[in-house]
């Protein structure tokens, strides 16, 4: 399982399934994209000003330009 922080107003989206993914900056030194790379799961939001969070089953990750997609299931969908 990974966790990455995101802001309330993105947060709300990707929490309700209007936005089911995650851009992220690759960093190589940060093990969460490592992780990411060895077959990862799970991801988990945390909103940063509530601290309220939520995990999802990550359906792809994709890599363009040094910038990692995340994408995930929403919780109704099968």
């Amino acid at each position: 399982m990974v966790k990455f922080k995101s802001i309330p107003e993105m947060f709300e989206k990707e929490k309700d399934g209007r936005k089911p993914n995650t851009f992220r900056k690759i960093d190589e030194f940060d093990e969460r994209f490592e992780s990411l790379f060895n077959d990862c799961r799970l991801i988990t939001i945390e909103n940063v000003c509530t601290g309220e969070c939520f995990q999802r089953k990550i359906t792809d990750v994709s890599v363009w330009d040094g910038w990692m997609i995340i994408s995930w299931e929403h919780e109704n969908e099968k």
